[in-house]
C-alpha cells in the first residue's frame, strides 16, 4: 500500500519535469493529445464495427422487410398475386372483384407433377367439407428455410384466405360488392380534441424515440469512455505514461484524452443520426405512417448537450478510475459499477411512463450520474419541454462535470505513476485537496 509520502514523491516527479507551459502552451498540448486520441480511437476495428453496425443493421432489416412484405394483401382489402389451388370442395373459387389475383386451379396429380419439376413451388389443397373445420393444406416443394420460400408463404397464405372468404360470402348469397366491402374491414381514425388526426405511429414514436435516444447515448458513452479507461490503464501498465508526462502535464493530458474521445463519440452519434435521417424516408415508402415522424430540433440540441456533459462527467470518472486501479481488470470492474448509474432510468422506465412529475423522476433528473438518460426520457415523453427541470438538470450536470474533471485531474496527477497499489480513501481525498 502506498503512503502519503509515495503520493508526494509521485507528484514531485511530475513537478520536476518541464511541464509548466503557459495558457497557450497548455491549450496546444491539449489539442495535440485530443487529436491523437481521436485518430487512434476512430481507427480501432472495434469502434468502426460498432459505428457501422447500426447502419448495416438497418439496411439488413430494410432488405428483410422487402422480402417479407405482403405485396399480395394490403390493409384496404385489395389483393394481388398468384396462387395454385387443388379444390376438392363444393365451394367455387373465383377471382375477387377488388383484387388482381391470378388463381390457377389444378387437379392433385397436375399440381404434384408441376411441384416435382419445379414449375411451381407450392400449392394449396382444399379438402371436401373444409367449411366445418376451416382447415386447408399447403404442399411445399423442397425443404429448408430459404427466404424466398418464407416470402411466398407469407404473401400467398394471406391471398388464399382472402379468396376463400370471398368464395364463402358468395356461397352465402352476398353480392360481390358487399363481399368486397366486408373483406375491406373497418378503419379506425384517431383524432384529438381539436379534431386533428393523430397517427398511431406518432403515438408509438413517443415510446420508441426516447428509448432509442437512451440506447444510443448509453452505447456511445460506454464505448468511448471504455476506450478512455483502456487508454489510461494501458499507458500506465506499459509505463508509456512516464514518457508522456515528461513532455505533457497531467491536466492537459487528461483533458486531451477526454476531448478526443468525446469527439469520437460525437462522430459516432453523428453517423447514427445521419443513418436515421436517411432510413426514415426510405422506410416511409414501405410504411407510409413513418412519414409524419418528426423530432423537434430543440430536443436534438438538448440531447446533444446532455450527451456532451454526460460524457465529460463519466469520462472524468473513468479516467480517475483508470489512474487509481492497479490494473485493467480492476478498472473495468470499478467502472462497470459506476456506469450502472446511467442505466437506472432505463430500468425504472415505467415510472416515467406513469408520471413525469413524480419525485423519483425529479430525483433521477437532478442527480448528475442519472441526469443524461433521465432527461432524454423526459424530453421524449413530455408534451412540451419542461424548461425549469431542464435548467436545473443542466446546472447540476454542468457543475458536476466541472467538479469531476477538476478532481479527476488531481487524482490522475497523484496516482498515475503508482503501479500495483490501490490508494486509500484518505490518500485520494488528500490528492484532491492538494494545492499542487
Amino acid at each position: 500500500m502506498s503512503t502519503p509520502r509515495q503520493l508526494g514523491s509521485a507528484q514531485g516527479q511530475l513537478g520536476s519535469a518541464p511541464r509548466q507551459p503557459g495558457k497557450t502552451g497548455r491549450l496546444r498540448l491539449t489539442s495535440l493529445v485530443a487529436r491523437r486520441e481521436y485518430l487512434r480511437t476512430v481507427r480501432r476495428p472495434g469502434f468502426i464495427f460498432g459505428t457501422l453496425l447500426l447502419p448495416f443493421g438497418i439496411a439488413f432489416l430494410m432488405g428483410i422487410s422487402v422480402f417479407f412484405s405482403a405485396d399480395g394483401f394490403s390493409s384496404d382489402g385489395a389483393a394481388s398475386g398468384t396462387i395454385v389451388v387443388v379444390n376438392d370442395s363444393d365451394v367455387a373459387l373465383t377471382v375477387p372483384a377488388s383484387g388482381a389475383v391470378n388463381l390457377t386451379t389444378l387437379s392433385e396429380q397436375e399440381a404434384a407433377a408441376r411441384l416435382r419439376d419445379g414449375t411451381i413451388s407450392e400449392y394449396y389443397q382444399i379438402p371436401a367439407g373444409f367449411e366445418g373445420a376451416g382447415e386447408i393444406t399447403r404442399v411445399e416443394g423442397g425443404s429448408g428455410l430459404a427466404i424466398s420460400r418464407l416470402e411466398a408463404q407469407s404473401g400467398n397464405e394471406a391471398l388464399i384466405r382472402y379468396v376463400i372468404r370471398d368464395a364463402l360470402l358468395r356461397k352465402a348469397g352476398v353480392s360481390p360488392d358487399d363481399a368486397a366491402r366486408i373483406l375491406q374491414g373497418v378503419t379506425i381514425k384517431t383524432v384529438s380534441e381539436e379534431g386533428d388526426e393523430v397517427s398511431m405511429t406518432d403515438t408509438a414514436a413517443g415510446f420508441m424515440v426516447p428509448l432509442i435516444f437512451v440506447a444510443i447515448f448509453m452505447i456511445s458513452i460506454f464505448m468511448t469512455s471504455g476506450y478512455l479507461l483502456q487508454s489510461v490503464t494501458e499507458e500506465k501498465e506499459n509505463r508509456v505514461v512516464e514518457i508522456v508526462l515528461s513532455s505533457v502535464p497531467a491536466t492537459p493530458l487528461m483533458a486531451g484524452k477526454i476531448l478526443g474521445l468525446g469527439g469520437a463519440g460525437l462522430t459516432q452519434v453523428g453517423i447514427w443520426a445521419a443513418t436515421a435521417l436517411v432510413a426514415v424516408p426510405l422506410l416511409s415508402s414501405r410504411v407510409p405512417d413513418l412519414g409524419p415522424i418528426e423530432i423537434d430540433p430543440v430536443m436534438l440540441v438538448l440531447a446533444l448537450t446532455y450527451f456532451v456533459l454526460g460524457y465529460i462527467a463519466f469520462g472524468a470518472i473513468f479516467a480517475a478510475v483508470g489512474a487509481m486501479a492497479p490494473g485493467n481488470r480492476e478498472a473495468q470492474q470499478y467502472s462497470g459499477f459506476l456506469g450502472f448509474a446511467a442505466a437506472v432510468p432505463f430500468i425504472v422506465f415505467s415510472a416515467f411512463l406513469t408520471d413525469l412529475n413524480s419525485p423519483l423522476v425529479y430525483a433521477l433528473s437532478l442527480f448528475p450520474l442519472t441526469a443524461p438518460t433521465s432527461m432524454l426520457l423526459v424530453l421524449g415523453l413530455s408534451d412540451s419541454i419542461p424548461w425549469p427541470l431542464v435548467g436545473a438538470s443542466l446546472t447540476s450536470l454542468s457543475l458536476f462535470a466541472l467538479l469531476a474533471t477538476w478532481a479527476s485531474a488531481r487524482i490522475f496527477r497523484a496516482t498515475v505513476l503508482l503501479y500495483g497499489v490501490r490508494p486509500t480513501l484518505s490518500q485520494i481525498v488528500g490528492a484532491i485537496r492538494s494545492p499542487r
